[in-house]
């Protein structure tokens, strides 16, 4: 069987049969593990769609980012805004934070049209920055450094189920539209168009695509997921500070991403599991110690697998003869006349 071949009954067995199968597994989770458990679950799908906003505009448009974190607090701040001060329903605050993040987004693109690179690295930084400091000064809005808290809604129409339980399925099902929307577009003609414009944008001018739109677009929808993730993440935490969303969370998505691996909605999963997970199991090392481990992986990601740990899912023979070409150029060259051995 050809590499080709291969590759297609892999990618063919994946979206067709281990997808819906690892869903129809997580829809029996909420029965058989504790609540505890079903929140840090529902905390990896949340940042793993914040994680896939962030691929969609740095992996496939190629745009840095470093301020997804301010994002994902705008969608989570407009979400309980709503609630506690309109007593807007939780799915309309949910969709009213993913439209203040899409034309926050609008505007986040347009610096993208005159600048890139490390410029706009630097613009999303400050962004982010800036955010906490920005909740901090409308405290009538915001509830300032206390924040404003809401109830986690429970399950309607007299479900038997813990709000817990109804939370994990509902971030399930909103997981998987944003798989869906994502798998989409990156493999649609617009999204085609992104990937033109990462390699080269004159290439992609030639080609017949609206660089300066899709560059304005690209932003618009990525932060728009962004909110997304946040409104859900913010109803099931509750309570909304400032200090929840600082630049150390722009930061942890973009760890999420490379560790997780770009271009690639597993890697997402991966990642969002991984900055979820490991401080909890570091605890007993320490302050340090979740800061220890993600450098460490950090790392060997780098050093071993550039595409990510997804890399392994998604092309297993290439990590395998990477590791073997490593542990070659480890083995000392033989000089001549010396004894074998």
């Amino acid at each position: 069987m050809s590499t080709g071949t291969r590759t297609a009954v892999r990618r063919l067995l994946g979206t067709r049969v281990l997808v819906p199968a690892a869903f129809a597994a997580a829809v029996v989770l909420p029965f058989v593990v504790q609540d505890y458990t079903l929140f840090q679950f529902g905390r990896v799908m949340c940042i793993a769609i914040a994680v896939m906003s962030l691929d969609l505009l740095s992996g496939h448009a190629g745009q840095v980012s470093a301020g997804h974190g301010a994002l994902f607090g705008l969608g989570a701040y407009t979400t309980v805004i709503f609630i506690h001060h309109l007593s807007v329903p939780y799915p309309l605050a949910v969709v009213a934070g993913v439209i203040v993040c899409f034309a926050v987004g609008l505007l986040l693109g347009l610096p993208a049209l005159r600048i890139r690179g490390m410029t706009l690295g630097l613009v999303t930084i400050a962004a982010a920055i800036l955010f906490p400091a920005v909740l901090k000064a409308v405290p009538d809005l915001t509830g300032g450094v206390f924040g404003l808290g809401l109830q986690p809604p429970g399950a309607p129409l007299g479900i038997p189920l813990t709000s817990a339980q109804w939370l994990f399925l509902v971030n399930l099902a909103c997981l998987a539209v944003a798989l869906v929307i994502v798998q989409n577009l990156v493999h649609s003609r617009f999204g085609h168009g992104l990937e033109a414009i990462r390699t080269n944008e004159n290439m992609a001018v030639s080609l017949g695509v609206d660089v300066r739109r899709s560059k304005v677009l690209v932003f618009a929808l990525s932060s728009g997921l962004a909110g997304f993730a946040g409104g859900l993440y913010q109803l099931g935490i509750g309570t909304a500070t400032p200090d929840t969303f600082t630049f150390t969370l722009s930061l942890t998505l973009l760890f999420a991403a490379i560790v997780g691996g770009l271009r690639s909605r597993a890697g997402a999963l991966i990642g969002a599991a991984f900055v979820v997970f490991v401080p909890d199991y570091t605890a007993a090392l320490g302050d340090r110690g979740p800061q220890l481990i993600n450098a460490v992986a950090l790392l060997l990601v780098v050093y071993l697998l550039p595409g990510g740990i997804a890399r392994i899912l998604h092309r297993p023979a290439e990590v395998s003869a990477r590791l073997r070409h490593v542990r070659s150029a480890r083995r000392p060259v033989p000089t001549p006349g010396s004894p074998p051995g």
